[in-house]
Order: structure tokens, then sequence, then C-alpha cells
């Protein structure tokens, strides 16, 4: 029994249809399938004489399987082999987000182990590209970014895991001076991560608009990946009626200032989304040429972290002053 194109391609035939009726199968288990679907009977199949025609189609399944797995058709799947799909998996961000955070909920990951994880939850390793994949892990590499930097996860000893946020103790109860209380405020917010530092902002400026005699129309926490830039958006009207649109990007920062790009960046977005005012607010302070760039534009403000303190000491949000010093609201910090 010679092999021809015709018999290649019906190798082939009986190999996808077995396939796409059985998930992940082993080497085996997909040639015993496929000799049913080529149309052998049970007692040509048992006869594994090379040279009788169940031999020699068993043969010839097997290279055609080999073919497959080199055109990467048929794909490694845990301990078996499953059908590559055509079509390209997209991966949104929050998708991402998301994911990684249930996954760094539970343990800790190497960045390898988180990819494989996201390949896995996701099916990229299941497509005949490797396009998919590639997209994937920029992807979750910059959500690991983001989520390092906003405090949401950690990273030692080469693993990722989730970050723990510290609660407010009997010690935070003993009233401390000024420049100690808000050194211990900003370590607290910073443990929080970036996410509760924009809820925080939000309420503090929500407050402080309140009280100097603006109606505030709503204050929006934005978020995701489409934000611009802009974590918190105002809607104002003073008293004479005027409306204001205010967007603010907040940095809660250990030590690191802000620098010129990120508020040209901060400026582009808040143009582009018709902002009419910014407020820029870290919890440090700012490099030299942010500072000249903030003070050339008329419509916005960079607050840095004594601006700030003195912010959530006129508003009162978050702290309770007392006769001798400063201590947490812990309504606000026992959450």
């Amino acid at each position: 029994m010679r092999i021809t194109n015709k018999i290649k391609e019906k190798c082939i035939s009986a190999i996808l249809e077995f396939m796409k009726t059985n998930e992940v199968s082993t080497r085996n288990e997909i040639i015993e399938g496929a000799l049913l679907c080529y149309g052998l009977t049970p007692k040509e199949i048992e006869n594994i004489n090379p040279r009788s025609k169940g031999g020699l189609v068993r043969s010839y399944i097997g290279t055609a399987f080999n073919d497959l797995l080199n055109k990467k058709d048929i794909i490694r799947y845990n301990d078996g082999y499953v059908l590559a799909k055509e079509e390209l998996v997209i991966v949104k961000e929050d998708q991402c987000e998301t994911q990684i955070l249930k996954l760094l909920h539970s343990k800790s990951y190497t960045k390898s182990e988180l990819y494989t994880e996201l390949d896995k939850h996701f099916g990229t390793n299941l497509t005949t590209s490797t396009r998919d994949d590639n997209d994937l892990r920029s992807l979750a590499g910059n959500v690991l970014m983001n989520l390092l930097e906003s405090n949401r996860v950690e990273f030692a000893g080469g693993r990722y895991c989730e970050k723990r946020y510290l609660t407010v103790d009997d010690a935070d109860n003993v009233p401390l001076p000024e420049e100690q209380f808000k050194e211990k405020l900003y370590k607290r917010l910073w443990h929080m991560g970036g996410k509760n530092f924009e809820s925080f902002c939000a309420n503090v400026l929500e407050k402080y608009f309140s009280m100097t005699g603006q109606f505030v129309i709503f204050c929006d926490i934005t978020g995701g990946s489409d934000d611009g830039g802009i974590d918190i958006v105002l809607e104002t009207i003073d008293g004479l009626g005027f409306y204001e649109k205010i967007m603010v990007q907040t940095k809660c920062r250990d030590r690191a200032q802000i620098n010129e790009k990120e508020i040209r960046e901060f400026y582009g977005a808040l143009n582009a989304l018709g902002g009419s005012r910014g407020l820029y607010i870290t919890t440090t302070n700012y490099h030299y040429g942010a500072k000249k760039l903030l003070d050339s534009i008329d419509n916005c403000v960079g607050i840095d972290g004594d601006k700030l303190f003195e912010l959530i000491k006129k508003t009162e949000y978050g702290i309770c002053k007392t006769k001798s010093g400063y201590t947490f609201d812990t309504a606000l910090f026992s959450r």
C-alpha cells in the first residue's frame, strides 16, 4: 500500500475528525481513534504487522500526526494534545489585571509562572500563532508594573505577591506631632496602594470644595486603562454660577519626585478630555523642571505632600486633631 497525497489527506482528516470530538488525548489515543475514523475494521486495526493494511495505515497516521504537530496544527496541552485554534485570543487590560490579582491572592508567583497561568486561563497557548501569546505577556508585564507602582502587589525574592495592607492598631491612637503624624499617614496611604489613595484624595477634594462654597455636582474616580492618566474628575459650580470640570491625577509615592514628562502627559490628557482645570497630587514633591512647567500653565496646579496635608488638616478627612497632636480616624483606616 503506497503512500499517496490522497492517503495522506485521508489520514489527516481522520486525525482531525477524532480530535474535534475529543478533548485532551494522548498520542496513542489519537492514533487508535484515527484508525477507526479512517474506516478500518477492528480486525484490521488489531493486525499490527507492518506489512498489513492496519500496520501501514497506523504508520501513515503516525507520520501525519507528526506533520500536524510540527506545523503547530496540533499542540501539547498538559499530558496530551489538542487541536490548535486559528482565531487569536484578545485579552483586555482589566481582564488581565483581575486574573493576576486572583492568582496572587492565593500564593506568590514568579513572572514566568504568572505568564504560564495566564496563557492557560485565556487560552493563548491553544492558538497556532504566537502573536497572542506575546501580546498577553507584554500586557501582563505592563499590568504588573502598574500594580507595583500603585502598591497593590509586592515583589521580593523574584516573586510577586498580594500586598498586605496595614490597619490601624492601638499604637495609632497615640497622638503625634504634626510632622511625625504626616510621615506616618503617608506611609499608611502608600502601603494601602494607589486605588485607595485615589479614593482618599477624591473625598478630601470633594469636602474641600464644599467647604469653600462650591457645589460639587459629582466627584468620580475614573480608573481603568482608558482614563488617559486622569484618576479623578470633579464638576463644580461656584456661587456665581461658574462651572468647572476639574481633572486630577494622583501619585502616592514613597520618595520619587514627579518629573516634567509626567506633567506634560497629564496636561495633554487634561486638554484632550476637555478639562477646565487640572490638579496633580503627590505625597512627595516635584522636580525642578516639573515645577517650572507647572508655573507656566495657568489652569494646572501641583499639590505636593505639604500642600496635601494642609488640605487634609482643613477638611479633617481621615484624621482626628487633639490637644496633643493628630491620630487616625479609625472609622476610615480600620476598614
